[in-house]
């Protein structure tokens, strides 16, 4: 008996996919702008939707609960706009998130994304695999860029399994607009392994807003 594939949030906002903004950062981390700058630049731009996904770990340096008191004002004062809460959680050697429960209740969207990690491809996948399992994960954010990063490739075969468990998982993959990724032979295969696309510019300052 086929599984079922599991209910992820995103879907609710499904038709903005393309046309939204989901990869956005603020001067909570390493953005420049405030949540305010960049709803106000989005409206102007006739952007439908914008998740703020900043960079989080279980030990914050900042407070979410912060950030996301400011998303819900920002909801009040744009009421044209689609402002979604949500965080950019880096894959650990296991599989599992660095990020805590609390900031997980809180994030409407659940990007992964590797960062620091082993220089070991095996590990790599077998943690990728792992994460895109989580039933947290919204979307997989700058795939590839680990291996790019570490002049590491993947065979075909091993991309279609990897890209087959993405598209059973309802994980989206980002088309990220500041690397270039994933590479168009990932693209095509997602394709046919029935991935869904959603636009990730990487924001970080409101000029790389468009």
């Amino acid at each position: 008996m086929a599984s079922i594939s599991p209910y992820k949030n995103w879907k609710k906002y499904e038709k903005y996919l393309i046309s939204g903004q989901w990869h956005v950062h603020t001067n909570y981390v390493d953005g420049e702008n405030t949540v305010d700058e960049y709803c106000k630049r989005t409206v102007k731009l006739r952007i439908p939707l914008i998740a703020f996904t900043e960079h989080v770990r279980k030990k914050l340096t900042y407070r979410y609960h912060d950030l996301v008191g400011e998303i819900l004002t920002a909801r009040e004062d744009y009421p044209e706009l689609i402002i979604l809460t949500g965080c950019e959680a880096k894959v650990l050697e296991d599989g599992s998130l660095d990020v805590s429960e609390d900031v997980l209740r809180q994030s409407e969207i659940v990007l992964m994304a590797f960062h620091s990690f082993p220089a070991d491809k095996d590990k790599y996948v077998e943690a990728l695999k792992t994460a895109l399992s989580n039933p947290k994960v919204d979307i997989w954010a700058h795939p590839g860029l680990f291996l790019r990063n570490k002049n590491f490739s993947l065979r075909d075969e091993e991309v279609e399994d990897i890209l087959e468990k993405a598209s059973r998982e309802n994980v989206l993959i980002e088309f990220n607009e500041k690397y270039q990724l994933p590479v168009r032979s990932w693209v095509e295969i997602g394709k046919k392994k029935g991935i869904k696309f959603v636009r990730g510019s990487d924001v970080h300052k409101i000029r790389d807003l468009k």
